[in-house]
């Protein structure tokens, strides 16, 4: 029997992009695009997810509102809004993320600028194969709390610490 791996993205690395040209690009693309995006001053990285990632992105979805309706607790999702911060040179598209301590904060805005507005308050990423950006490094300058990073094997949970993240045993 031969084995085959059939990859969960796909990814494309652009150098030297200004935040201009990333702002153009985003608004160029719109908001139903398929793709994502990461930026971290100058590098572009363009990820089309593929089932695989579509699929985990899903079940952790799911996972989140069934774990905040049985602990009764009121949350909102923001999707893969694109999260940026023109002053730290940095975006990223999640693959979910959520407004839970800070829900209320949140209800009834349809619009979200980092720049006035709280971070969301739980980032997923579903990185099944390797990316060329760490996005590590781009969350703390958007002030996220809380990120999950799940690699196809293991779910791995950071908490923001004095602007770094630290792994954590449980959310």
């Amino acid at each position: 029997m031969i084995a085959t791996s059939i990859p969960a993205e796909q990814r494309t690395i652009l150098q030297n992009i200004s935040w201009e040209t990333f702002e153009t690009l985003l608004a160029e693309t719109g908001e139903h695009r398929g793709s994502r995006f990461a930026y971290e001053c100058g590098i572009l990285e363009i990820m089309s997810p593929l089932i695989e990632h579509e699929s985990y992105k899903s079940i952790f979805g799911s996972l989140v509102i069934v774990l905040a309706e049985e602990l009764g607790i009121e949350i909102k999702s923001a999707g893969s809004t694109t999260l940026k911060l023109k002053s730290a040179n940095r975006g990223i598209e999640p693959d979910n993320c959520y407004y839970i301590q800070n829900e209320l904060a949140f209800r009834g805005k349809q619009t979200l600028d980092l720049s006035t507005d709280l971070p969301p308050d739980l980032a997923i990423e579903i990185d099944i194969t390797s990316t060329s950006v760490n996005k590590l490094e781009i969350y703390p300058y958007l002030g996220v709390p809380e990120i999950w990073i799940y690699n196809g094997r293991v779910l791995q949970f950071y908490h923001l610490v004095k602007n770094q993240y630290t792994e954590c045993e449980f959310s």
